[in-house]
């Protein structure tokens, strides 16, 4: 979104309550009644489905500047997702109302937001094929390089994580199980590719990860 979008969307939203959240709360669940739009001013918010099993499976993460469920407040679909912080966050929340009114009236923030979804859209279609066809250690790598993308800061030749990912959280990106997720992760480890410092995860060799992902 460009800087003049951003600020119309910001004076909009900032209008609204805002709800500052810690990591790991719940936000919305599956098939409940939204009355309220969320606007994410910072942080980020992932969602999830859990299969019959127990097993989670992340789908997709907001970052600063999104707004959701927007498949809900759109089209009148109905949520059939968790939305879960992953970080702490700080959002507005706004009656889906008002947000159909602003982007009736504001045809370049549709544009933008129409934009978002059909990139989220391809991201996830992308996301699908490789839980379908790849192997768990690209699974596992994939994932390592997408947090590192979003939330990696450099340390020296390295990318370190700057928040705390346990291997069940790994194993959620990666749709695999959590004991599967330790093996591939001690295997990285062992291969000098990643290491731990303060339990967060360091990336020592991302350009050997990135071939291992096919990337």
């Amino acid at each position: 979104m460009d800087s003049k979008l951003m600020k119309k969307s910001e004076q909009f939203f900032s209008k609204f309550p805002e709800l500052r959240l810690k990591k790991g709360e719940l936000i919305l669940e599956p098939e409940r009644d939204i009355k309220n739009t969320f606007y994410l001013k910072k942080g980020y918010v992932r969602t999830f489905v859990i299969s019959n099993q127990g097993t989670e499976l992340t789908m997709h993460i907001f970052v600063p500047g999104s707004c959701f469920p927007m498949t809900d407040t759109l089209a009148g679909i109905k949520n059939q997702f968790f939305f879960e912080t992953l970080t702490p966050v700080e959002l507005n929340t706004i009656p889906k109302t008002k947000v159909l009114n602003f982007v009736q009236k504001e045809h370049d923030v549709l544009l933008d937001l129409t934009k978002r979804l059909l990139l989220g859209l391809d991201k996830l279609l992308i996301r699908i094929e490789r839980l379908v066809f790849a192997k768990a250690e690209e699974r596992v790598v994939s994932t390592l390089l997408f947090l590192a993308r979003h939330f990696g800061e450099i340390d020296k030749s390295a990318v370190k994580l700057k928040y705390l990912f346990t291997h069940k959280d790994i194993a959620a990106f990666a749709g695999i199980s959590r004991e599967t997720a330790s093996r591939e992760m001690e295997s990285l480890v062992k291969r000098g590719l990643i290491s731990y410092q303060k339990h967060l995860i360091k990336l020592k060799d991302r350009e050997s990860l990135k071939n291992l992902a096919n990337m």
